[in-house]
């Protein structure tokens, strides 16, 4: 409600109470018994009418009122017949002479689940430090999460997982050699962290003059991103202040990635994950040599170099898919089964989702090919069926596999 309708209702709601004030105060004093005569109208109530209307005048129906109360009446009256049609005509009007400020465009909430791309990354060969490759700001040092703030930090895993941000709804999982630290402020003695921004620049720098790219700065969604975890997950693989703003950064070297979280509330973590190498594939198998595993074992095992966590088969493993429709074609009765299979580095349901993904993955890659869809199956396993141990990357590598099986 505009100041201009409140102060009108205002003077309306007053009109009207002073309105029926008057009325209610002539009806009371103005009823008497019908006039018979001039000489009977009761010309001794000072104020209230006479026959030569001293003072007022006399109506049909016996109560009399001043001039003044009279005309203030009609003009309440009036006044409340113009606001049956205010409203109508003020929107008019007010539609036709102002225009409202248009509101400000809502930013496009981003996409949950969007699959990071690390091709949009542009590949460096500048030349990195030793892990974890960058130092701590002047006046800071590292120390391990758990409150050691005199010795080195004991937070470096040869192997580890840890997810992060893309963009605010999403998450983004990365395997290989981890280093996970608390900043502590010695020059203030202190594990609160006042002087962020300048903590902040000192990694920007630092990063991109090695080549690396911001992919996120901000707050994420956490009902959106670490509430989706397992809580097993959550707990090892996620920032401890996940509610904290934070900076993420990409270094893409032609055999691997670098992931770097700078995590800023009041106090200030790092992270730096660089992602295993991929590992080679074992040999191309020729679409002939598949076929004796086939007849021999019954099943053959090929190694696709997924990106951790996808499903989308590269380029560098195409030739794999090529040898499968030759297999295939040249031999037009043989039928077959894709299994997926995994470590046991994720939980039991996403390394499923994940197998059966990818065996999903190839399965379309084959009927793309001309391969009839009555000569393919495809099956996830999750981490169920390994054929090495999981204690080693080596292992690991063994295990993530695709299996053709013979029908």
């Amino acid at each position: 409600m505009t100041q201009r309708h409140f102060l009108f209702w205002t003077t309306v709601f007053f009109a009207t109470l002073r309105t029926l004030n008057i009325l209610i105060t002539c009806f009371g004093r103005g009823f008497s018994p019908p006039p018979q005569t001039v000489a009977e109208t009761p010309t001794a109530r000072k104020g209230y009418g006479s026959p030569a209307l001293k003072g007022g005048f006399q109506t049909g129906v016996s109560f009399t009122m001043k001039p003044s109360h009279f005309l203030f009446v009609l003009m309440s009256l009036s006044l409340l017949a113009a606001c049956d049609d205010e409203p109508a005509e003020s929107a008019t009007s007010y539609t036709s002479t102002r225009t409202a400020p248009a509101k400000p465009k809502a930013a496009p909430e981003d996409t949950p689940g969007t699959v990071f791309d690390i091709n949009q990354i542009p590949v460096t060969d500048k030349p990195l430090d030793e892990f974890p490759f960058f130092t701590s700001p002047e006046g800071h040092k590292y120390v391990s999460d758990f409150g050691e703030i005199d010795v080195e930090p004991k937070n470096t895993k040869e192997f580890d997982r840890y997810y992060f941000v893309t963009n605010k709804t999403t998450l983004h999982q990365v395997e290989g050699k981890t280093f996970r630290v608390e900043l502590y402020d010695n020059t203030r003695n202190s594990w609160i962290i006042e002087d962020a921004a300048r903590v902040e620049q000192h990694y920007e720098n630092a990063i991109t003059a090695a080549g690396g790219v911001k992919v996120f700065d901000g707050k994420a969604d956490i009902k959106r991103t670490y509430d989706t975890l397992e809580t097993v997950e959550r707990s090892q693989y996620a920032p401890r202040y996940q509610g904290d703003k934070r900076q993420i950064y990409v270094i893409r070297q032609p055999n691997a990635e670098v992931w770097i979280e700078i995590s800023c509330g009041k106090e200030c973590s790092v992270t730096v994950a660089r992602k295993s190498e991929k590992q080679p594939s074992i040999g191309l198998i020729p679409a002939s040599d598949l076929k004796d595993a086939l007849d021999k074992e019954g099943h053959v095992a090929l190694y696709i170099n997924f990106d951790t966590g996808t499903a989308t088969i590269p380029p560098d493993s195409q030739d794999i898919v090529a040898e499968i429709v030759k297999l295939l074609e040249s031999n037009p009765d043989l039928k077959i089964r894709i299994e997926g299979h995994t470590d046991d580095t994720g939980s039991a349901l996403d390394s499923q989702t994940l197998t059966e993904t990818r065996a999903n993955a190839l399965f379309s890659a084959l009927l793309a090919k001309g391969i009839p869809k009555n000569r393919l199956e495809f099956q996830g396993f999750g981490g169920t069926k390994p054929v090495a141990e999981n204690k080693t990357e080596k292992g690991r590598a063994k295990n993530q596999r695709i299996e053709l099986v013979k029908l």
